[in-house]
Order: structure tokens, then C-alpha cells, then sequence
């Protein structure tokens, strides 16, 4: 018999952290945990339990789990635990054998800081150039982009560099 798969593919691959936390000792504090979701990053990504909280269980609902870690993403450590809750239930987790978990602060330790550098400044949209111009007034604008700030955005904006208001689509367009 052929089985035929209906739905959407899951990109996730492991285990739940409840599965993971409730086989450990002390429930797992001070244990490792990564996500397998953080495989695709160079730098090292992963969680210290600090303290963990059992949820009331829910007939036919996913178990979930409270549980407070430092997090470290792409090899920043946040300055305050944070708490993983509405993620608990995806079966995403690998927990870090201790004879690794050495290596895992040590690539922490080795981790350069990421840096990015994007243009501060961007040309006019073609239309809008066209416009100033069929008007006779100063086409020559640029317009100084905003970044977002957050804790994982480490883009920073050089204000002497220009980026040009060119779609992507025309970029690999062969002119005949």
C-alpha cells in the first residue's frame, strides 16, 4: 500500500523541550538546549535552562513548558533571561550532550561580533525622478533610509554610501 502525505512539510526535526526537560534531573537546569531550526547559522545558538515551569495539562493539547534560559542567538548573549513558552510544544529541540557542552562555550568564546553595513541613502524611485523633473524641480534628492532597531538587528547605515532604486527582477535581464 502506498501512503500518500497530506498537508504542509515540517521543517522542524527533534524533540519537544517538554520531552527533553522531563527526562533530565532537576529538570534540566543548567543543562544546554538548541533548536535545530538554528542549524543554518554560522555562530553558536542555544539556551541554559535557569528554572523550568510545568503547565496544567490539556486533554489532546500538546504538552507545553515554562521554562527560563539565557539565550544565546548567533553568538550574543541576551542581557535578561527570557522565557520560552509559545515555542515549547514544536518538537525543534536537541539537548547538548555534556561532553560537548565545553565546545559550545568555547565557540561562543571565538565568536567575532557580526557586523553589517548597509546605505544610508537611496535614490528616488524612477517614476518620482521623472516627475520632479517633467516639473523642473530638483530631481538630485536622496532619500536617507531608516533602520530598525532591535536586539538581534546589528545593520548599521554609512551615510556616504548610495544605493540605486533598482528592482532585482531587471538585475539578471539579458538587453538584446
Amino acid at each position: 500500500m502506498k501512503v500518500k502525505l497530506i498537508g504542509r512539510a515540517s521543517n522542524v526535526s527533534g524533540k519537544t523541550l517538554w520531552e527533553i526537560i522531563g527526562n533530565l534531573r532537576n529538570a534540566g537546569i543548567g543543562r544546554l538546549v538548541t533548536r535545530n531550526s538554528y542549524n543554518r547559522y554560522e555562530e553558536p545558538c542555544f539556551f541554559k535552562v535557569l528554572a523550568v515551569e510545568p503547565t496544567a495539562y490539556i486533554e489532546n493539547q500538546t504538552r507545553k513548558v515554562i521554562v527560563h534560559a539565557e539565550k544565546i542567538f548567533r553568538g550574543k548573549l541576551y542581557p535578561e533571561p527570557v522565557e520560552i513558552y509559545s515555542v515549547s510544544y514544536k518538537p525543534d529541540y536537541r539537548l547538548i550532550p555534556k561532553d560537548e557542552e565545553q565546545l559550545w562555550w568555547d565557540r561562543l568564546a571565538n565568536c567575532k561580533p557580526r557586523e553589517r553595513i548597509v546605505p544610508g541613502l537611496i535614490e528616488l524611485p524612477p517614476l518620482m525622478k521623472l516627475l520632479l523633473e517633467r516639473d523642473n524641480k530638483d530631481s538630485d534628492i536622496r532619500l536617507p533610509l531608516e533602520i530598525r532597531s532591535n536586539r538581534d538587528n546589528v545593520a548599521q547605515s554609512d551615510l556616504s554610501k548610495l544605493s540605486s532604486y533598482k528592482p532585482i527582477f531587471f538585475k539578471n535581464q539579458q538587453s538584446n
